[in-house]
């Protein structure tokens, strides 16, 4: 190092702009410099004369110039107490606590919960950076300090002079007020981010899915291939699946399942599923394309923010070995269609999401069970593939749709907003009433149902515009026969297996082994029964292993005339088998 370039102001403004432990370090190098070069007696004075200015908050030169960037922070913008310029924040008692400029510079007001969030900017390696916080994140200790992850340069000890200046510069200041939104999807006639006039400000791990959202490439290419795709059944009925999404909040529909599934690999499951989510946007994974491997809370949180577009998890079955999630406690929870509810720690209620989309799924196997309640049954659409859907050309459907994407919902939206929703209702009762004749399907079912062929019969009128449109028949073979769900139906068919698998446990003379209670022939009319007096516990046991509950079938076995009642109406019977007195069920056999 010469003479001159120890002496020059860039060394003194670089050593005044460092931290004080630092600045110690860096003196000492200076002074072993300058003691080399003989000067060390002109190198002390310098220091002292440099450090005078700062003191009296002197500008040197250009120090305290902001870097330009988009917002209007350079002459319009009114520091208050503080002086902020590329080195960082000092306060009125020459107290500098930051060494990046930090500044808040446009307010949020969220459309739908009224809660306030605030955008700051802070210089950081040579590039003004963003973050959205919560109001309160700038005014608790806390909460701000966790902005050190992202880069904020707040420490235990400068957190309370930060406060007290985003506190002073957001008053003294007209901080531009902006409205937000949180979710996308309808906003009261509007549709997020097509129609949105707002600002997202939802969390940081939602805006790949929110940029997601949008158009790339060319549609006339899109066009050309999906169309030769929509030839297979499948594709075309999820295609609709993920169409009908919008209309469920319109149409007051509960939300429900697809679970699309082959105990087979490579048939085509997640590019088909993919080419239906090109609809909306890029289906790649990260973007539209979600991994199943989940918290049963994150579930609900994605649900929430996608509120109007179909939420795709790919692979479920990774879950189903999963003991920290329950598939039908999944199913009801997202089909409800809104979160539990829960408190703060404050012990104030916390807002409840909301949700109006379907779900589509991936799997290799059937997402109801032989043992689910008519509930699940009733909540999701179980879709076997039996071959390929999409053929040797996968590749280049692949590369296809993750250039061009997006056009159609945009189309979409815009044509069911024109025709209207009364009139789109209309139509919905129509085929619902249609599926009702022509199927045994529980009510709920033929809603969801319904809403895939209206959503087919919309996007083929202003996108498609196929020689076959999908009927009632098409979705037959997914229907769940209301007969066939019935909870006691299924509890009584598994317990008379379990009976017929243990008659030797009805034997009252049975010495060896556990005994359940006595089997009798009697008559019921004309026609011969047989009447099992069942251990009342012991039953409860065994309908227990097949995932039912004694107490929620009863009834209805007592109405269909498979469980006999005692002379005073109830269902326990109290006899005496094997000489020993007990509660038992009578449960008569044909």
């Amino acid at each position: 190092m010469t003479q001159e370039e120890l002496l020059s102001k860039d060394v003194f403004i670089d050593l005044f702009n460092k931290s004080e432990i630092d600045r110690i370090e860096q003196e000492d190098k200076l002074f072993i410099e300058a003691k080399k070069l003989g000067i060390e007696k002109r190198f002390k004075d310098s220091l002292k004369k440099y450090e005078k200015l700062l003191i009296e908050k002197i500008k040197l030169d250009d120090t305290t110039k902001l870097p330009k960037c988009k917002y209007d922070i350079v002459e319009n913008f009114n520091w208050g107490s503080y002086t902020c310029g590329i080195n960082g924040i000092t306060d009125k008692f020459n107290t500098k606590f930051s060494y990046i400029p930090v500044i808040p510079v446009e307010r949020y007001i969220n459309e739908d919960t009224k809660k306030e969030k605030v955008k700051i900017i802070f210089y950081k390696e040579n590039e003004w950076r963003e973050l959205i916080v919560d109001k309160s994140q700038l005014s608790i200790n806390q909460k701000l300090l966790l902005l050190s992850d992202d880069g904020l340069d707040v420490t235990s000890e400068n957190v309370r002079y930060y406060i007290n200046y985003f506190n002073e510069i957001m008053n003294v200041n007209d901080i531009k007020k902006l409205d937000s939104i949180s979710h996308i999807g309808w906003k009261d006639n509007n549709f997020v981010p097509y129609d949105s006039h707002g600002i997202f400000d939802g969390a940081d791990e939602f805006r790949n899915i929110y940029k997601a959202i949008g158009t790339k490439g060319n549609y006339e290419k899109w066009k050309e291939y999906v169309f030769e795709l929509r030839k297979h059944k499948i594709i075309k009925i999820l295609m609709a699946v993920t169409l009908a999404s919008p209309l469920l909040e319109k149409l007051n529909l509960q939300p429900y399942m697809v679970n699309l599934w082959s105990s087979l690999s490579g048939n085509g499951k997640t590019l088909s599923c993919m080419v239906a989510m090109s609809i909306w946007g890029n289906p790649e994974i990260g973007a539209l394309r979600l991994s199943s491997n989940n918290t049963q809370n994150y579930y609900s949180v994605v649900a929430s923010f996608m509120r109007n577009y179909t939420c795709y998890f790919d692979e479920l079955q990774i879950i189903k070995r999963s003991k920290y999630l329950d598939l039908e406690s999944l199913v009801m929870d997202l089909c409800n269609g809104t979160e539990k509810g829960r408190l703060n720690k404050n012990s104030q209620a916390r807002e409840v999401k909301v949700w109006f989309n379907n779900f589509l799924f991936t799997s290799n196997d059937a997402l109801v069970k032989e043992n689910a309640g008519e509930q699940v049954y009733n909540r999701v659409i179980d879709v076997e593939i039996n071959g390929k859907i999409i053929n040797n050309n996968g590749q280049d459907i692949a590369r296809i749709i993750k250039e061009n994407y997006g056009f159609a919902g945009k189309e979409y939206i815009k044509y069911i907003q024109n025709v209207g929703f009364d009139i789109i209702f209309d139509r919905f009762k129509n085929i619902y009433n249609k599926i009702l004749e022509k199927t045994n399907a529980t009510d709920k079912q033929a809603s969801s149902l319904a809403s895939i062929l209206l959503a087919n019969q919309l996007a083929n009128e202003c996108i498609f515009h196929d020689d076959y449109i999908l009927q009632v028949e098409d979705i037959e073979e997914y229907v769940n026969d209301k007969n066939e769900i019935k909870t006691s139906i299924k509890a009584k068919d598994y317990i008379i297996s379990v009976i017929n698998a243990n008659q030797n446990k009805f034997e009252e003379n049975n010495r060896y082994g556990e005994c359940w209670g006595k089997m009798k022939e009697d008559y019921k009319g004309n026609d011969m029964v047989y009447k099992f007096t069942f251990n009342a516990q012991i039953l409860q046991r065994e309908l227990l292993k097949g995932g039912y509950e004694f107490n929620t079938v009863k009834k209805e076995w007592a109405e269909d005339g498979f469980l006999e009642k005692n002379s005073a109406g109830r269902f326990i019977h109290q006899t005496t088998i094997n000489y020993e007195k007990g509660n038992y069920v009578i449960l008569v056999l044909t």
